[in-house]
């Protein structure tokens, strides 16, 4: 257990940082807080539970006071009533007492300024009069603390993985040496390895400032949190240690998290001997520019592999490993080397009309639900391009109607905009955009790592009875290996674009043969928490 790394002492004996008393905000109809209370003590992690729109993120930014005047005798820091502060009392508080870490590490960096500018500048903007040495200095022992070496300074986000640009924000957030930390999903979307470094550090860090860690991730709660509060539409319905909430949890939706952690239920149908896909040497190419030139480099190297009808193949491996590449190969939007054949047939003997129709078959949802939705055309018309382009216009209205009744919304859905709809609503949208063709073979490249868990189990739950009653075969890319242990038949693990595990899921999992995966296992927070 992470908490093994820090100095716990008893809560009672830690002085109250933050207090929240019956604290309410109403931004929309929809979006609001209704008597909040609770407290913060030093050095202790209090982790913020819930579904996606609960009212996490919103309390941990009216905390900073960031959405309008926070009323008197509310929220106090150090006993200090954050409701009497002026502009610039706010000003001196955020970034040097109250650190906040967003949630998207991408889009919270500035591209076109280097990492260490942006560290600094929290730290300049609190230390105006600190000597250049000293700036050097105190970069030096943040990136240092968080991980990274001095050469990160001189680098833009763009060339960073997600974890060291999740490091980097840390970093910013922490070079004022903050007596709090807001911590934002701060492991949403990063493969496993990578999660129990950011968690580790948090861990380390706790031993320096308490934190308020938001998050859907219940495997890691139970790693690194003291105390954890279950919020409800904008309540807290449920707060008690970590300890009580897993063993002992009162209220039926604090159990119904928890029950959505098991994965055991998703029993997806026996897969038919019918071969729709095979691979033989397959390597996935990118093309690099290298003066005046293209050169093509291998990301996947000599894989094989089959597909049967309905059956589920798995594709595991952390960040950079090739799974994205691999499926992109598959499905032919990537360019590749080595044999393969879908439905017996060599891709390369396929005439123009043949090519055609097989592009209908071979269906896409990609990682991202708020990026592959156009925000300008409603979710009718964007289930209704493929339809059209395939089947003619006179198909495509009731094409859409049956494509959102098959993944559980109304008609009424087809005239929404996307920016309308929530999380899980988006992502079957992309679902049933990719079903509206009737696809023999579908991709998922990680189609539930930005949902939270009771919206994930809802969207595995609906691929497993589309595999049913379709005989679709998937093929399912993610870093979650609880989802993969019990939904998929066959299993590859992919490391730096090699194989190193390939077979049936239960055997890998049983008897893996490659230290990388016992590795994997090992680190990997299986969901038997109890």
């Amino acid at each position: 257990m992470l908490k093994a790394q820090r100095n716990i002492s008893p809560s009672q004996e830690k002085p109250k940082l933050l207090e929240v008393r019956n604290f309410s905000l109403c931004v929309s109809e929809n979006f609001r807080l209704t008597d909040i209370t609770f407290t913060l003590h030093a050095n202790e992690i209090l982790a913020i539970v819930g579904e996606s729109g609960s009212g996490k993120s919103l309390l941990a930014q009216s905390i900073l006071g960031l959405y309008g005047h926070i009323p008197k005798d509310r929220i106090f820091f150090n006993k200090e009533d954050l409701g009497a502060l002026d502009k610039r009392a706010w000003c001196a508080l955020r970034g040097k007492h109250i650190a906040y870490i967003p949630q998207d590490p991408l889009s919270a960096l500035n591209p076109v300024q280097k990492i260490g500018t942006q560290i600094l500048e929290t730290f300049m903007l609190h230390n105006p009069k600190a000597s250049r040495a000293l700036c050097k200095q105190r970069l030096s022992e943040v990136l240092q603390s968080v991980g990274l070496d001095e050469s990160f300074a001189s680098r833009y986000p763009h060339t960073l993985s997600g974890g060291q640009r999740q490091r980097a924000l840390i970093a910013m957030s922490i070079i004022n040496n903050p007596q709090i930390l807001i911590c934002d999903e701060p492991t949403t979307a990063l493969d496993i390895l990578i999660q129990k470094q950011i968690l580790e550090l948090l861990a380390t860090l706790a031993n320096k400032s308490a934190i308020v860690l938001i998050t859907h991730d219940l495997g890691a709660v139970a790693q690194i949190a003291d105390r954890i509060m279950v919020m409800q539409c904008g309540k807290i319905i449920e707060s008690n240690t970590t300890q009580e909430i897993f063993s002992n949890a009162r209220e039926s939706y604090t159990k119904e998290l928890l029950d959505a952690l098991d994965f055991s239920t998703l029993v997806p149908k026996a897969y038919e001997d019918s071969e729709v896909l095979f691979m033989q040497d397959f390597s996935s190419i990118a093309f690099r520019r290298k003066f005046w030139r293209n050169v093509p480099v291998c990301i996947t190297h000599n894989v094989n592999l089959r597909l049967h009808k309905g059956e589920i193949l798995g594709i595991a491996g952390e960040s950079g490993s090739g799974k994205s590449s691999l499926g992109l190969a598959i499905v032919r939007l990537m360019a590749h080397r080595g044999e393969i054949r879908f439905f017996g047939k060599d891709v390369r003997d396929f005439g123009k009309e043949e090519y055609f129709s097989l592009c209908a078959k071979l269906g896409v949802i990609f990682q991202d639900p708020f990026a592959s939705l156009n925000p300008r055309m409603r979710v009718g018309d964007s289930i209704a391009e493929g339809i059209a382009y395939h089947y003619g216009h006179t198909q495509s209205t009731q094409g859409v109607y049956e494509a959102l009744e098959s993944v559980g919304l109304d008609e009424s859905f087809a005239s929404r905009y996307p920016h309308t709809l929530s999380g899980g609503q988006r992502q079957r949208v992309c679902i049933a955009r990719a079903l509206a063709l009737k696809p023999s073979i579908l991709l998922l490249d990680e189609p539930t790592s930005a949902l939270d868990k009771s919206t994930q189990k809802q969207i595995l739950e609906l691929l497993v009875r589309l595999q049913k009653d379709l005989d679709m075969s998937l093929i399912f890319i993610t870093h979650d290996l609880d989802i993969l242990r019990f939904l998929s038949h066959t299993l590859i693990v992919l490391k730096d674009g090699y194989v190193q595990e390939s077979g049936a899921s239960k055997e890998v999992f049983a008897m893996p043969k490659s230290a990388y995966f016992r590795n994997l296992l090992a680190t990997h927070f299986w969901q038997d928490l109890g």
